[in-house]
């Protein structure tokens, strides 16, 4: 019993700490993708750019009137989301193929998003972002790791190990050195341990707890739950698991008072539209799960 309380106790204090690091600006992410966005990165880089080429030029070559910058280059944001998926797709091939633990993809893709809001994307730059980052989530928070050479070796051959490893800098200076993202799949495993299941069988447990794991990896996968606070996928992935799989005998109230616990509030607007986007996820990627509810 006591090494159950210390267990127990040990999950609280990672909650709270996750909810923590979630509040903080380093760990929230934007809609980078939008055009507007992404035009505001293209101004910002052309102008420094612009900048740069002045101050090489000769005294009587620098004119008064600076030049306009550039317009964009097309780069829809609908196009830019379909990389992101197959990047992300690309990665659980990774970690699949080497055997690791599925939430480096989530904790990786976090680096990836997170330089890119800062950078005018294309996709050469979010192929390399992808292995470096991938290689950066890997050699930091998996106890088995994987040489640079082998994630090199995952692509198409024109991104070398030289080229990862200088991107892998340029991510950890460009996020300051924040790379213990708080991810829906943490949350996950730390609150499903936590809830009361008396009324269910080891198996239907286990079960609900992968039910919410795969939701947690299809959000990882949807561009449209990049700005959403991980607390609230995890517990709208919780709440539509309880639903699939009925209800524990107490296990949302149960879950209310863990949420609470960690400074999070059950009732957000923002988990339940998360809840929604989740139903719609799911049905796309299991068109034939007929328990699977209305995506209303």
């Amino acid at each position: 019993m006591a090494a159950m309380a210390v267990r127990a106790e040990g999950h609280r204090l990672h909650l709270r700490s996750l909810a923590r690091s979630e509040s903080a600006p380093s760990y929230r992410r934007h809609d980078y993708l939008s055009r507007a966005w992404q035009e505001g990165l293209w101004r910002d880089e052309a102008k420094e750019a612009m900048e740069v080429h002045a101050l090489r030029q000769s005294p009587t070559s620098v004119v008064d009137a600076a030049p306009e910058v550039p317009p964009a280059p097309e780069a829809p944001s609908e196009i830019c989301v379909k990389w992101r998926e197959r990047i992300v797709e690309w990665k659980y091939q990774v970690v699949d193929r080497f055997d690791l633990d599925r939430e480096i993809v989530s904790v990786s893709t976090f680096y990836l998003d997170k330089y890119l809001s800062m950078h005018y994307v294309d996709e050469e730059l979010f192929q390399l972002v992808a292995m470096a980052s991938i290689y950066l989530a890997i050699k930091i928070h998996s106890p088995k790791k994987v040489t640079v050479h082998s994630i090199a070796s995952t692509g198409n051959g024109l991104i070398t190990a030289r080229h990862i490893e200088a991107m892998e800098l340029s991510i950890m200076k460009c996020l300051d050195w924040h790379l213990f993202p708080p991810t829906a799949a943490a949350y996950i495993e730390n609150l499903f341990p936590l809830l009361p299941n008396e009324d269910q069988t080891p198996k239907k447990a286990a079960d609900a707890l992968e039910f919410a794991r795969f939701l947690a990896e299809l959000s990882v996968c949807a561009y449209p739950f990049v700005s959403a606070k991980p607390s609230s996928v995890a517990l709208a992935a919780m709440l539509y698991s309880f639903e699939y799989y009925g209800h524990p005998k107490g296990a949302r109230a149960a879950l209310q008072t863990l949420a609470r616990d960690a400074s999070l509030d059950l009732s957000e607007p923002e988990i339940e539209a998360c809840g929604r986007l989740l139903r719609r996820v799911y049905r796309l990627a299991m068109p034939n799960d007929t328990l699977a509810t209305p995506t209303g």
